[in-house]
Parts: structure tokens; sequence; C-alpha cells
């Protein structure tokens, strides 16, 4: 079960500043359930210094390859004299595949763990310094830590945990039947539109729409969920949402197979994962270097929002 390489890039001797991969999912490759990739790719972007540490970082399913930069999506802590400093590590992201899927394939977060791993040794990075991964990026992070121990120092998990609650699986459910409607009518760009704008309502916590969309304040509900999904809808194809939330409801880990040293973040009002299922987790590893509740009103979303209370958290995870 290998991956066929599309670049040369897999002879270097050492990852290069800048790398941008793009590798066929090999035709003998097979997921859990039996199914393949066929003519699909996944795709890596490596930046910063190829002798630092090196730093995999792994997002939530609308997060890809591009970490730090002008279009990064993590850039407020992570590039140049950031917490992820790019002078002194090596900071590695991911497009998750299917990249352009129609519809729904059967992936779960172990099938995407592997496939991470063998894109990393395709580009000759045997093992990564340090993994953080935030939401489903977490959930492929402590799959990772339990398939290959080896080639991961440490583990940072934000707003993710070892299972799916039940209310957020729920929420996920009705958003895949949204999608299946959708495609069933013909229209499914305007099924991710929809589903996407209900899981808006998921990712932020009631306090913060409150504030934000209370009378007076200026903004406008319908305007703001209709232009997050349609948005979304032009980069997401209905199949890949579907799969990957699929996938995060399907999750499962337990605790107590994962022997990486790891460090956990949870935030108080997260309604998809709530801080409950962080500490749960936090208590099972058996090697648990700290957990932190963090106090927002964002959320989910806290992992992306709340740069100034997770630049301490993460320099000082990344130092140790």
């Amino acid at each position: 079960m290998s991956l066929a390489f599309a670049t040369p890039q897999n002879d270097a001797v050492e990852p290069a500043i800048g790398l941008d991969t793009e590798m066929a999912v090999s035709e003998t490759w097979r997921a859990k359930s039996g199914v393949g990739l066929l003519g699909e790719t996944i795709r890596l972007r490596i930046a910063g210094n190829p002798r630092g540490r090196k730093i995999l970082v792994l997002g939530g399913i609308s997060a890809g390859r591009e970490i730090c930069g002008s279009k990064g999506w993590w850039k407020e802590l992570a590039g140049q004299s950031r917490a992820l400093n790019t002078e002194e590590c090596l900071i590695i992201g991911v497009d998750y595949p299917p990249l352009q899927a129609d519809q729904p394939v059967e992936l779960c977060t172990e099938d995407f763990a592997r496939l991470v791993h063998q894109a990393l040794r395709g580009v000759g990075i045997e093992r990564v310094d340090a993994l953080i991964g935030m939401s489903f990026g977490g959930m492929i992070g402590l799959a990772y830590a339990r398939l290959y121990p080896e080639a991961v120092g440490r583990l940072a998990l934000l707003c993710a945990a070892h299972r799916a609650s039940p209310m957020a699986s729920a929420w996920r459910l009705i958003q895949r039947q949204i999608l299946e409607l959708a495609r069933d009518a013909g229209d499914p760009e305007r099924g991710v539109a929809i589903a996407r704008q209900l899981a808006i309502t998921t990712y932020r916590a009631p306090e913060e729409f409150d504030s934000r969309f209370n009378e007076g304040s200026g903004d406008d509900l319908a305007s703001y969920l209709g232009h997050q999904g349609a948005k979304y809808a032009r980069t997401m194809p209905s199949g890949r949402y579907q799969t990957l939330s699929s996938a995060i409801n399907a999750h499962e880990e337990r605790p107590e197979d994962i022997t990486v040293p790891t460090f956990v973040v949870g935030a108080d009002t997260d309604r998809l994962v709530p801080a409950s299922l962080c500490r749960e987790l936090a208590e099972r590893l058996p090697n648990c270097l700290g957990f932190e509740e963090i106090q927002s009103v964002y959320g989910h979303d806290s992992f992306l929002k709340e740069t100034e209370i997770l630049d301490p958290l993460i320099r000082k995870f990344v130092s140790l």
C-alpha cells in the first residue's frame, strides 16, 4: 500500500523551503472499508527552515496545506517570529483527499493518517518532532500517533478528542442529509451552501452570535450565513464534504493506546468537541503533557480565533 509520486521530490536528501508536492494515490491503495482512491492526489506544502524542528500541522475539514503566509489559515500563529517560527521550524501542511469527489467515499481518520504518513516519507520526512492537530486534524493526529509512535515526537490536540460527541454527530448527520437531498435534486452546490450555514451555527458559541447579531449591532444574520455558505460551496464538492463529515462521526480511538507525549486544549464554549470530552481524553492518556481549558466566546472556532491565548501555549509546547 504505497503512494505513486507525480513529482521527483521523493528523491530529495532533505525537505526544501516552500516545497509544494502533489502525489497520486496508488491504484493498489485501499482504505479500511476496502475502497480505493484511484485518480486522487494528496498535496503537501513545506515551508520554513529545512534544518529546523519538523512540525506537522493538521487543521479542520476546511483547512489545507497553506498554514502560513498571507493566505495561511493559521498565519497569526505560524510564520516568521510567530509561535511556530519558520526561521526555526519546518512547517508541513496537507490537503486532505479526496479533493474532487462528487460522491462520498467511505474513509476513516486512520485512512487519512496512513496517507499523510506515506506522503511524508515520500518527501524524505521519516519523523516529525511534533504534530499539532485541530478539530478533524486532531482526530487524524491521534490515529497517526497510534499507528506510527516512532514517527512523531509529541502531539498537541486543540478542540479534538478520541471520539465524536452524540450531539455533534447528530448535527453532522443532518448536514449530510441536506447534501444527499440536494444532490438528488440536481443542485449539489446549493446543498453544500445550506449544510455549511448549519455547520457555522455549531462552530461558534451562542454568546458570540448574541453579541454580533443583536438588534442594533449592524450585522445581518441572514447575509452572514448566506455569504459563508456560498463561499464554501465554491471550493468544497458535495461528495468530499460528506466524506469528511462521515469520517468524523466514525472516529474513535482508545486514549490508552496513545503512548506519544500529548498536550490537550479544549474550549469552555465548544459544543462540537466539549471541553469535558477533551478532559476525559487527557485523563486517560498514559503520557499526557497537560490539559488546558481556555475561555472563549468563539466555541469550536477558538483554535482559529483565540490567537493571543494560544500563542504562549504553542510556544511552550514547541520548546519542550
